[in-house]
């Protein structure tokens, strides 16, 4: 990034940066690609606060890259053959939903997988890539995933704590399939590296069986017949659907892994574990129900 997009300031001394020559900088990016600038004021402003803290800049110095267009570079959200078509957060309809898991087998299994956790769990799609077999267990007849705090976005949160999902319907089968293949290590291993597969994999992959998509269009391969989404407007619409149930709003977003806002967030300890049972088991026999609508 800092090759591509610094050009002639990347041969200026750091003492040398004016506030004006950083606001240029990414201003100009800003008006093309926002979320690409914004990468480059964070990376930036942290190598900044790097030499900052090591000395290496003088006492006086200042980080204009944290002070910059603070707040004001604002992403203009997809464009999709050509069109832009704003900022969206999907949510898929039920008739949508049933149709996509009928749908799902058509990818590889490994994003098969993936994509149904996102249904049946609400998690993020970095836990779900990451679980190991060692982060599974069963208590009391109920197969549990804890995914460590440290894996977690609140992980910076001193109060945050380790997050508990319980596991069921097609998701339960998921877990327990992939843990007897893969005993105690990563259940998505990559099969190009040491470790797991990417999040951005699994975004990849799905956009390449969109109809629009133009990646290699000389391969034929399974289009999706649901479009316009993204794996993460799974979780969105799995957080809809426990709403849609009843599900108390409190419950819905410790299912998400959201800490709870303001007083209720510092008071409140409670983790919720047999109120995330009942709802996502419900959640799950919905999923089931709208699935069946589509089954040959």
């Amino acid at each position: 990034m800092f090759n591509t997009m610094l050009g002639d300031m990347a041969d200026l001394p750091s003492t040398a940066i004016t506030r004006a020559m950083a606001f240029d900088l990414i201003q100009k990016y800003a008006a093309i690609s926002p979320v690409q600038a914004g990468k480059l004021r964070c990376e930036l402003g942290a190598a900044w606060d790097y030499a900052m803290d090591a000395g290496r800049l003088p006492e006086a110095a200042v980080n204009w890259w944290r002070l910059i267009l603070r707040g004001k570079i604002r992403s203009k959200g997809k464009t999709i053959e050509g069109k832009n078509i704003g900022v969206v957060k999907r949510v898929l309809t039920e008739d949508e939903i049933g149709e996509l898991i009928a749908w799902l087998p058509n990818f590889a299994p490994i994003i098969t997988d993936v994509l149904m956790l996102y249904l049946w769990t609400g998690t993020r799609g970095s836990e779900i890539v990451g679980m190991s077999g060692t982060e599974i267990s069963e208590e009391g007849g109920q197969v549990w995933w804890t995914i460590p705090k440290i894996r977690t976005k609140n992980a910076r949160h001193e109060t945050a704590t380790d997050q508990s999902v319980p596991l069921f319907g097609r998701g339960l089968t998921v877990v327990l399939r992939r843990k007897k293949l893969y005993g105690d290590g990563f259940l998505f291993p990559s099969r190009h590296k040491v470790g797991h597969i990417e999040q951005k994999y699994v975004t990849e992959q799905v956009f390449y069986r969109q109809p629009y998509s133009q990646i290699r269009p000389e391969q034929v391969r399974p289009r999706l017949t649901v479009t316009h989404w993204a794996p993460h407007d799974l979780r969105r619409t799995s957080r809809t659907l426990l709403a849609k149930l009843g599900c108390p709003d409190s419950v819905g977003e410790t299912i998400l892994g959201h800490m709870l806002p303001g007083v209720v967030g510092t008071y409140n300890r409670h983790q919720y574990d047999d109120e995330k049972r009942l709802w996502l088991f419900n959640l799950s026999e919905h999923l089931e129900s709208l699935a069946k609508r589509f089954e040959i």
